[in-house]
């Protein structure tokens, strides 16, 4: 991991507990937090293997394809972390 991820991922985690301490943060709010932190962390190989799963259509489980390009999975994922 880069220096400046490490950075950044110190300061959103100072952030995070800054936050929690000004109101207790139930667990799935933690949760859906810690989501977006993986994302914005997600290198461009993990991006692909995501972006692939998305794509996987599964008649026995009765899900389809979402159809995203890398493009589109970039701005879901920004779209989520400001979200």
């Amino acid at each position: 991991m880069s220096m400046s991820k490490r950075i950044e991922s110190i300061a959103a985690e100072l952030e995070r507990l800054k936050l929690e301490e000004e109101a207790p943060v139930d667990d799935l709010s933690r949760s859906l937090f810690n989501l977006g932190e993986k994302l914005a962390r997600l290198d461009t190989l993990e991006k692909a293997a995501l972006l692939a799963e998305f794509n996987r259509a599964d008649p026995l489980e009765r899900t389809d394809s979402l159809n995203l390009d890398m493009e589109s999975l970039g701005q879901f994922i920004l779209d989520y972390k400001r979200g």
